[in-house]
């Protein structure tokens, strides 16, 4: 009996073993042509993305609070939003409006962009 049930182990764990290496086998498979495609169709979305131009929202509301700001004499935020790069303007910060507006503040306060 001892060598019958250490036969239906050993061939549990085969089964097993096996199911899980067809499974990871047949997971995500990559078709012909499907990696070019992919790159074609990312091509296309970055394409469109940089076509279009930036807005920053309502214009003539940042110019009414950098007007206001300055005749207060409001100091801007001296530290430069996260993620600013070397060589950005504040038409970089398209995520936010009030890091472009802050951007822009800093910008006309100073007379320069922020800091390295």
């Amino acid at each position: 009996m001892g060598n019958r049930h250490s036969q239906l182990v050993l061939k549990g764990f085969l089964g097993f073993f096996l199911s899980i290496v067809i499974m990871g086998m047949s997971a995500n498979p990559l078709w012909a042509g499907e990696k070019e495609d992919m790159e074609a169709m990312q091509k296309a979305l970055n394409q469109e993305v940089l076509d279009k131009p930036f807005y920053p929202g309502d214009k003539a509301a940042v110019d009414a609070y950098l007007d206001q700001a300055i005749k207060k004499g409001v100091k801007p935020i001296e530290t430069p939003p996260q993620g600013w790069a070397p060589g950005w303007t504040c038409n970089n910060l398209t995520y936010s409006f009030t890091a472009y507006r802050n951007c822009m503040h800093y910008y006309r306060y100073y007379g320069r962009y922020y800091p390295y």
